[in-house]
């Protein structure tokens, strides 16, 4: 037999992770699948995709990324930081979707 937290001896290491979710977790996350796939939400994530763009070349303060206006590091962060929430809002659901493919 072969160490325990090696990597020859570790079974575990080989297994591929597996979502696990609880039943009462698993019953929220069926919603969110279905209103995923709504008129509802495709509005909701076409207007987050817009929103991307518009911060991906716009800054927070409303000017336009050019030659004209030069940028601060802050005007970056709070741009990258509202793009990532954007984002973070629409992983929520797609991370649904795969619960729901892996546990329902």
């Amino acid at each position: 037999m072969g160490p325990q937290n090696g990597l020859l001896g570790d079974a575990q290491g080989i297994d591929l992770p597996q979502m696990e979710v609880s039943d009462n977790l698993l019953i929220d996350e069926k919603k969110m699948a279905k209103y995923s796939r709504s008129a509802e939400f495709k509005r909701i994530q076409a207007h987050c995709a817009d929103r991307i763009a518009f911060y991906q070349t716009m800054l927070p303060n409303g000017l336009e990324v050019g030659l004209d206006y030069i940028p601060s590091t802050e005007d970056w962060r709070v741009a990258n930081r509202i793009i990532g929430e954007f984002k973070l809002l629409m992983n929520m659901y797609d991370t649904a979707n795969e619960a729901v493919k892996e546990n329902g």
